[in-house]
Order: structure tokens, then sequence, then C-alpha cells
């Protein structure tokens, strides 16, 4: 029976990389057991094999190699691993709700993209719409800029706060402000994600809403709204509260130029 092996024959032997072999070595994992100091081959002992495998376990479970090299240089009893187990396991419970999560935002997003393919765009429609809540961050801007500068902030809180990545986000602009004085000023960021707990939750009203859908960069969004507005003037229909803006899809062309599927809405009376 062979005692050592060369770094060729292990990487066969245990489907590794001779790559990350070396690599294993360098950080301190796993350590040939012998070095020729006169060739600088290194070998590797029978004994190691059950190291790899347990190296090999540890990365199925989701450990780092930081992780797996304190818990080869640990005292090695049963309790220490167990240890480890429940520490991995709460981790890996994490990790399956983030994924959730986001499973849950490509979902949504793929239902609302569904929804708006046969859907009318650039015309504005009378849409019915169930009740729906959202969270409010309240904030007065009139300036693109200035309003951008809010939305960071909006983002940046639910990221710390919901550990969400992917909100589903919108806004409210005044009407009153757009009929009379012709100005888009916004009056909220909404975030329209599904939590169990709402903080300064909002409602929109179940109803009929006045409604336009369109795919276009921010700087034209106020040609949407004197669309709604000029509609609700000609059929004289009568609207309570603010618009509604929610960004369905934003993403950015080659050029690098900004584009979003829009959805804008205001209550019908």
């Amino acid at each position: 029976m062979r005692t050592y092996f060369t770094i060729g024959e292990i990487s066969k032997l245990s489907n590794l990389p001779i790559k990350t072999l070396r690599y294993y070595d360098q950080i301190g994992i796993l350590k040939p057991a012998y070095i020729n100091k006169e060739n600088n081959y290194r070998y590797y002992s029978i004994e190691q094999f059950m190291h790899i495998d347990i190296i090999k376990y540890c990365k199925l479970i989701g450990m780092s190699l930081e992780e797996i090299k304190k818990l080869i240089n640990s005292d090695g009893t049963v309790e220490s691993m167990l240890n480890t187990l429940k520490r991995q396991s709460s981790l890996l419970e994490k990790k399956i709700k983030e994924l959730s999560d986001v499973k849950s935002y490509l979902d949504e997003l793929e239902a609302n993209i569904e929804e708006t393919i046969d859907a009318q765009m650039n015309t504005v429609i009378i849409k019915y719409n169930k009740e729906r809540k959202f969270i409010k961050y309240d904030c007065i801007a009139s300036e693109l800029e200035e309003f951008e500068m809010h939305l960071r902030k909006v983002i940046i809180d639910i990221e710390n706060k919901y550990n969400e990545t992917y909100p589903q986000l919108g806004a409210s602009a005044s009407y009153d402000k757009l009929v009379s004085e012709g100005k888009l000023v916004y009056t909220g960021i909404k975030s329209f994600s599904q939590r169990e707990k709402y903080k300064r939750e909002g409602v929109l009203l179940e109803g009929e809403y006045i409604t336009i859908l369109f795919d276009d960069n921010y700087k034209n969004y106020i040609k949407y709204y004197k669309k709604i507005v000029k509609y609700i003037k000609e059929n004289n229909i009568e609207v309570v509260g603010d618009f509604n803006e929610r960004w369905i899809m934003p993403r950015i062309d080659k050029d690098t130029k900004e584009k979003t599927l829009v959805q804008i809405e205001i209550l019908k009376k």
C-alpha cells in the first residue's frame, strides 16, 4: 500500500484541479504531508483523503474557505462540529429567505410585464384596481435631481431595514400643481413590496383609475401626465387625490440611456 501521492495523483483521485490544491496549500487548508526539498515536489498522505472529503462536505453545505480553515484548526470535538452545523444551518435559512424574496420579486415583475404586453401603450384608459398597500416616504421635489437624491435615501433605508435590494417602487405627484402651474411636483415615494408589517402604511383605494402606460426616459414623464390631465378635462371627469406613479421595469440600453416601463394613474371620483 502506497503512503504518499503526487499532487497530480491526488487531483485525479479527489476530482480537484491541481490549481485548487495549490490554493488550499497556500491558504493553509490542505498542506502536503511531505515536500521533497531537492525538487520541491509535493506529496500527500493517504490519511489526507479524509481531510479532502471533509473540505468537500463543508463546501457542499455552504461554508466559506475561511470557515473551513477555522473548523480544521479547531479542537475537532463533536460539540464544535455540532455548533458549526447549527451556525451553518442558520446561515442557510437566511440565504433561503433572501432567494425566496428575489423569487417573489421576479414573479411579481413577470406578472406586471405580462399584464402590460396586451395593454394599450401611450394611451389613456380607465382601469379598475383592487385596494393596494404601500409604505410612504414623504418628500417634496420639483427638480428631477432633487427627487433622485430623495430616492437614493429611500432605497438605502429599505436595504437597511428590510434587507431588500429589489423593492417595487413608485411615487406620488401633485395633481393640483400640474393643473394650476403645469409643473410636475413629486410629493412622496412609495414602496409596494409585500411585507408582513407596514410602517407609515398608505392605501390606494379600490376603484377606477385614469391610467396611462408608457416606456420612456424619466425626463419625458411630464408629457404623459399632461395626457391624463387633457383626457380628464375633455371627458369632464372628477378625480380624487394625487397621481400614483409606479415603475414596473427600469433598464439601461446600449447607449447607457435609462428607460423605464411606467404606469401613471389617478383615482376617478
